[in-house]
């Protein structure tokens, strides 16, 4: 149903209104309250973006993201789990300020998340920014583009979450 909605979306506004996706390999760092010690594990994941674009000029809209987060090699700690889910639902916005084909972007986000732990802290929920600046390479029909990010979360029960992460989009301009 939501595959159909966004193509009729796509084609009722010729060519305005896009489909993005990235994958986010991270490194995630969970702080508990006032504690001194952290906690830093390795996260991976897909964002999708929903938003109105400009091609390489600006672009905004929405973002959805998942994070699977892995403390497998570890012992359980304060409730966390081994491996937890980081659910993603916010507002990204692009800005590339040299607006040429491809070259320098900038990005920007806020977020409501939801992180799924398999201990007893359950499901938490809280609200997160996410700054990211890279380079995307125009080719033939497609831009390939790198970014570097960090992202800051606040949820409940006094965790917070910060990643820093590398990730890799594939825009195909051309053709969809």
């Amino acid at each position: 149903m939501i595959l159909i909605f966004l193509c009729v979306v796509e084609t009722a506004f010729a060519g305005k209104w896009r489909l993005r996706a990235r994958e986010h390999f991270d490194t995630v760092t969970l702080k508990y309250g006032n504690q001194i010690e952290k906690e830093t594990t390795s996260g991976i994941g897909p964002t999708i973006n929903f938003w109105w674009e400009e091609a390489y000029e600006n672009s905004f809209g929405l973002a959805l993201g998942l994070m699977y987060i892995d403390f497998a090699r570890e012992s359980e700690s304060i409730g966390r789990g081994q491996r937890m889910e980081l659910w993603k639902l916010g507002f990204e916005g692009k800005h590339d300020p040299l607006q040429g084909d491809g070259g320098l972007f900038l990005r920007w986000g806020i977020s409501k998340n939801l992180l799924k732990t398999q201990g007893s802290l359950g499901e938490l929920k809280g609200n997160g920014g996410y700054l990211g600046i890279g380079w995307e390479f125009p080719f033939e029909i497609l831009g390939l583009a790198f970014e570097i990010a960090q992202r800051q979360i606040s949820l409940e029960n006094n965790l917070f979450i910060k990643t820093s992460s590398p990730s890799i989009g594939v825009h195909f301009y051309k053709h969809l």
